[in-house]
């Protein structure tokens, strides 16, 4: 019962800061619709300028045959432009408006001709592009796999190896937009460190505590109730980012359910970060800005944000632990990734699943511990 009041009192105050409270939950629909303006299209278009010098029909056939590449759900994967200068061309790659420029040469269609009546000849296609454009790399190989497609079609030439692909669960027919969103997800989740750690500190800043000499309730009970909001505004936040990204043509291959568990589990861990967060502050302010720092950590050494390198740690029961294991949201998006992206069931993830709830629980009595020994003690 103390709890509950403790638990309405949290929700209230809460909601009346309502700049804090919008902010907090429309930070994950923000990031859903900025990935999704990012990527109109669902997936990365790769901008291909083409400077066609040749003197026959093969270049521009070629060039037709670029055109026709595609991602498995149709959107398409090269925007191929013409261009009749190559120095303007150059402008575009270098201002980023283009990743890859392509010099098809003047004996293209002569080199072609020969080559398929079997005679030997050669000529060189021209690749352009700046190398620390990390799109130019995908860009180059995409294009000039068109062209040697189109060439071994007109040749006739016989390929003595064949590459097949197999896309895992349903991968093949998912967009660049799709993969972005279980981060995005957790990443809604995540930003609850903000209003977990300032509406604790509130309590300390307010004399809430100390008032607690004077009944019978306990600390316990008061941060209990704070916790069941923060996971309570989780499950909303996690709710409104996975309807605003359908909205956007979001597709889903898993429960929305299951999601809803990991971002609940998710949340205990962030009470605790955030309590972390209020043992070493004085004031709401300074607890602002010590959040960021956590933030950060769960944001970019989780997945969330962009994939990382699994930085093999040591292997446990058949599990590669890496070393940003240790950051229960790493497990948070793995698990939505399999869960959304692949399909799979809760069974799919259970090493995830076990393991997030091993380090929610473990973060949130570390919180209680050092905020006990940092505040509780003076009270």
């Amino acid at each position: 019962m103390k709890v509950l009041k403790i638990f309405l009192k949290s929700l209230k105050e809460q909601f009346r800061d309502i700049g804090t409270m919008s902010l907090t939950l429309l930070m994950g629909p923000t990031f859903v619709l900025i990935y999704w303006l990012m990527i109109p299209s669902g997936s990365t278009t790769y901008s291909v300028e083409v400077l066609n010098q040749d003197h026959g029909t093969a270049g521009a056939e070629a060039v037709a045959h670029m055109e026709t590449r595609s991602y498995a759900s149709g959107d398409p994967l090269l925007d191929v432009s013409m261009v009749v200068d190559q120095e303007a061309a150059e402008t575009l790659l270098q201002n980023h408006d283009a990743e890859v420029l392509i010099i098809i040469p003047e004996d293209f269609t002569e080199t072609l001709t020969t080559a398929s009546e079997g005679a030997d000849a050669s000529s060189a296609i021209t690749l352009v592009g700046d190398l620390t454009n990390p799109y130019y790399a995908v860009g180059a190989i995409m294009a000039s796999s068109a062209i040697d497609e189109y060439v071994q079609h007109v040749t006739g030439a016989a390929r003595p190896i064949t590459v097949e692909e197999i896309a895992l669960g349903a991968s093949g027919a998912r967009s660049e937009f799709d993969l972005y969103v279980p981060g995005i997800l957790i990443i809604s989740v995540v930003m609850l460190v903000f209003i977990v750690s300032m509406t604790i500190i509130y309590e300390v800043e307010a004399g809430t505590l100390r008032r607690l000499q004077l009944t019978r309730m306990t600390a316990l009970d008061l941060l209990a109730g704070i916790s069941l909001s923060t996971i309570l505004l989780g499950v909303i936040t996690v709710l409104l980012t996975f309807f605003v990204a359908v909205a956007l043509g979001f597709q889903s291959l898993g429960s929305i359910w299951a999601a809803i568990l990991i971002g609940a589990i998710t949340a205990v861990a962030i009470v605790g970060v955030g309590l972390i967060v209020a043992a070493f502050s004085n004031s709401v302010s300074q607890a602002f800005i010590i959040a960021n720092f956590p933030l950060i950590l769960f944001m970019f050494f989780s997945g969330a944000v962009y994939p990382l390198p699994r930085i093999r740690f040591f292997e446990f029961a058949g599990q590669v632990v890496s070393i940003y294991d240790v950051i229960p949201s790493t497990h948070a998006v793995i698990a939505l990734n399999k869960i959304l992206t692949l399909g799979v069931d809760l069974g799919g993830v259970l090493y995830e699943l076990v393991s997030l709830v091993l380090l929610s629980i473990l973060y949130f009595a570390i919180g209680v511990w050092i905020f006990h020994r940092r505040h509780m003690r003076a009270v």
